[in-house]
């Protein structure tokens, strides 16, 4: 199998484990420990030894984009995965995924991802445009969907990835994951490259499956309402850089002035925590 698999673990074996034994035995699996404690650090690399996986250490937490990065550095074959440790792969969903990338337009191939419950918990939305921001600041986007950010996943513009793939030349043309952001906002920008760098579009594989056994390593360290300010601070600061000059700072603006007023008007902690996020994208570097 022509296709080398990072996975990214922190604090956590368990979840690791379920991961790792659900991959391809064909394919070549690197491990990257990103600076757990010495009793899950070795627990890992026990973990690898057992089923032939590449064992790294990073020696300190590089966050995601630096830690996905270092494990691609070791990857050999034509295609990789970016994977997070906390999911299981269904059978034959790899094959599916490597297939879509047999279309030459095809940039990124991403599955289906499910709870635990089996509920659809695949997610994707639309690049921020002034357009989009001046919508959701007045409200408009409450009266027509298709001014929202968020998208169906096969019309988005970018998707959630806990899991996908991509040919490894086309993954180093773009300079792998945009390390500009320690958490949160990767696989939009990744979504991005693929599009607005490579030409070349995403693909969402329905008969691909995975589960995604939750947020493990935020749900870890932040609360419900802290990680919407994180993520909201991440799509907004890349929106606002990637959308290059006023273009971007407008709809950056517009879209953080919507946050805001909802978030005075709302009553709980995630929609105050939404339009401090929004804020802190729009003024961080």
């Amino acid at each position: 199998m022509d296709v080398s698999i990072v996975v990214l673990a922190w604090e956590d074996i368990d979840r690791t484990a379920q991961c790792v034994r659900s991959l391809p035995t064909a394919a070549e699996i690197i491990v990257v420990d990103n600076g757990s404690s010495a009793p899950i650090r070795d627990a890992v690399e026990a973990l690898c030894g057992e089923v032939g996986a590449q064992y790294v250490q990073s020696g300190e937490n590089l966050g995601y984009a630096r830690g996905m990065n270092l494990g691609a550095r070791h990857a050999t074959r034509t295609n990789i995965i970016l994977a997070n440790n906390d999911v299981i792969v269904h059978s034959d969903s790899v094959d599916r995924l490597l297939a879509a990338l047999d279309a030459p337009d095809v940039g990124a191939a991403f599955p289906q991802v499910v709870n635990p419950d089996g509920s659809d918990e695949t997610a994707g939305g639309r690049f921020l445009t002034p357009g989009l921001g001046i919508a959701h600041a007045v409200g408009l986007n409450l009266l027509v969907p298709r001014l929202r950010i968020t998208a169906e996943p096969a019309v988005a513009d970018w998707l959630t990835g806990p899991f996908v793939v991509m040919r490894r030349r086309d993954f180093e043309a773009i300079g792998g994951v945009d390390e500009t952001s320690y958490f949160y906002s990767e696989d939009l920008r990744l979504c991005w490259a693929v599009q607005r760098k490579l030409g070349m579009r995403i693909a969402y594989i329905t008969d691909a499956t995975i589960n995604h056994l939750g947020d493990a390593s935020s749900q870890r360290r932040w609360s419900s309402a802290e990680i919407a300010q994180r993520q909201t601070r991440e799509f907004v600061r890349a929106a606002r850089q990637l959308g290059g000059g006023g273009s971007g700072r407008i709809a950056a603006t517009a879209y953080t002035l919507g946050a805001l007023w909802r978030g005075l008007l709302g009553r709980d902690a995630v929609r105050r925590g939404i339009g401090r996020g929004a804020l802190e994208g729009l003024r961080s570097r």
